[in-house]
């Protein structure tokens, strides 16, 4: 009996030991669960706040409501075209309750997991913009009441977010404390004014072919701006981002009625131009200039980045045909890049960045004076020899240059999926682009495979190649005089030996790293 009874104690004590240790959580601060709840859909943190009391006053006083019409507080009806019906009072209710308990954040979803033919829109109670306890508002597929022009004041609002909400044509919004909007894909706008002193970011996203029109003359403490299919004009980006004295970030993507794109503005950090196609000329004049991104084609005719230190971003979509006018174009364009502390190429094709030996006996190299290149091609290289000898061609004075799979590196980078095929190819090509490497690197798998030059730069060149005889700047074949191999195979090794030997006219000797010297 007694030995019973001790097994029940036993037991009895460890039920309770393993109760109370799965109930440390109802011991956390509320703010912890807070944070977990918000983990949770709606349904299941309702539902966790009546496990206990703690949970309760946690979930009562919860700082942040996120639903849609997912979570069954009121059905849409299935539409009919041209028409839409209010969903019933579950989403009034549940508006209400986040203002009557003083929510700091609320994003309301009417589109969320949408599965009807017809999208419905719910007509949104102005009181959710002036209450006082809503920090943060994000709206996206609501009826925004009356039509055509919609003034917000959002006096007690940081940040707005509005998406794929309709009902305006021309929509003003004010508030000192807006510090972020953003206003994502709503149909039917043609003018957005905002009004906010404070405000430091502003990004638009207009529905393709959108005219509407930008009025930001009063944000004054602007430090980011993204526009995206907005109707922005060559003198609204001359006379109004100058006014902007804070901005750091400007971001403009299919703006189509841009030509000569003229920005003054010495606090700019940041420079982002895609898809902006009628963009003729491009000047930037920013000291403070670090980054500058461009994607589209070769248009531009004429690209002036006053700034002591950029790293230029390219995104370029080359021509199918690929014709010698295509590389004359991309020849002029990479030119106006040649002062950049760093350059960063994205072609969709490699073959397009190895100008074709025809063309390059008409052609000086682009870019001399560039010290890192970074290369990005989606495929992989088919001739990487020439490819290796026309990016030299484009960069002869580069210090370094790398091939990268699945590392990072920074300087001269090409992304490969796979070992080159050919490598005396690519070698040649990217020579050709920047005749002056100190260092070839390939990495492949995490170990770099690595090209080390000399050159003879103080001897006359008399007994000229004639690949340059009447050029003023001379390709690599003049002038590397020894070359030192690193990490290649065997076969590697006497390949390059061999191509090296064949075409550079003063080689003295090739070596492989850790071996003695073999003269070729």
């Amino acid at each position: 009996m007694r030995a019973t009874k001790k097994t029940k104690t036993t037991r009895s004590s460890m039920i309770n030991y393993s109760i109370q240790e799965l109930d440390l959580i109802t011991e956390l601060p509320e703010p912890i669960i807070q944070h977990i709840m918000s983990f949770l859909t709606y349904k299941d943190a309702a539902k966790m706040s009546v496990l206990s009391k703690h949970f309760a006053s946690a979930w009562n006083c919860f700082p942040s409501i996120s639903f849609d019409e997912t979570l069954n507080m009121g059905s849409c009806a299935r539409l009919k075209e041209d028409s839409y019906e209010q969903p019933i009072n579950g989403i009034d209710s549940a508006i209400r309750y986040a203002i009557e308990n003083k929510v700091k954040e609320l994003k309301l979803d009417i589109v969320g997991r949408q599965k009807f033919k017809f999208q419905a829109h719910y007509n949104l109670p102005m009181k959710v913009f002036s209450a006082h306890s809503i920090a943060v508002l994000s709206l996206k597929g609501f009826m925004l009441e009356p039509p055509q022009n919609l003034t917000l004041n959002c006096p007690s609002i940081k940040e707005l977010n509005l998406e794929k909400c309709k009902g305006m044509q021309t929509l003003k919004i004010s508030g000192e404390k807006l510090k972020i909007v953003v206003i994502e894909l709503c149909q039917g706008l043609d003018k957005v004014e905002i009004d906010a002193s404070n405000l430091e970011s502003f990004s638009f996203g207009g529905e393709a072919h959108s005219s509407c029109r930008i009025n930001l003359v009063t944000c004054k403490s602007l430090k980011y701006l993204s526009l995206r299919n907005a109707q922005v004009t060559d003198e609204w980006i001359k006379h109004e981002v100058a006014q902007f004295l804070r901005l750091e970030v400007l971001k403009l993507v299919y703006c189509r009625l841009l030509e000569n794109f003229h920005v003054s503005n010495s606090n700019l950090k940041t420079v982002e131009l895609r898809n902006c196609f009628k963009l003729q000329k491009i000047e930037i004049y920013a000291r403070s200039l670090n980054t500058f991104a461009y994607g589209g084609d070769l248009k531009p005719s004429q690209v002036i980045i006053y700034s002591p230190c950029v790293h230029a971003k390219l995104s370029l979509s080359a021509d199918r045909g690929l014709s010698d006018h295509w590389y004359t174009n991309l020849r002029e364009f990479l030119a106006c890049f040649d002062h950049c502390n760093e350059l960063e190429i994205d072609c969709d094709m490699d073959m397009a960045l190895i100008v074709p030996i025809n063309v390059r006996k008409n052609l000086l190299a682009p870019l001399y004076d560039l010290n890192y290149l970074k290369v990005v091609t989606e495929q992989k290289p088919k001739n990487i020899n020439d490819l290796v000898d026309g990016l030299m061609w484009l960069a002869p004075c580069l210090s370094k240059l790398s091939f990268i799979s699945n590392c990072q590196e920074k300087s001269l980078k090409l992304v490969t999926e796979q070992k080159p095929e050919n490598i005396n190819d690519l070698v040649d090509g990217l020579m050709w682009l920047a005749p002056r490497l100190s260092k070839l690197s390939f990495i492949s798998n995490c170990q770099e495979k690595s090209l080390k030059f000399e050159y003879d730069k103080a001897r006359t060149i008399e007994d000229d190649l004639d690949c340059c005889k009447l050029r003023p700047i001379k390709c690599w074949r003049h002038s590397i005089r020894k070359v030192t191999m690193g990490n290649f195979d065997d076969c590697e090794n006497m390949i390059l030996e061999k191509f090296l030997a064949q075409n550079a006219l003063r080689l003295e000797a090739t070596s492989r790293e850790g071996n003695a010297c073999a003269e070729v």
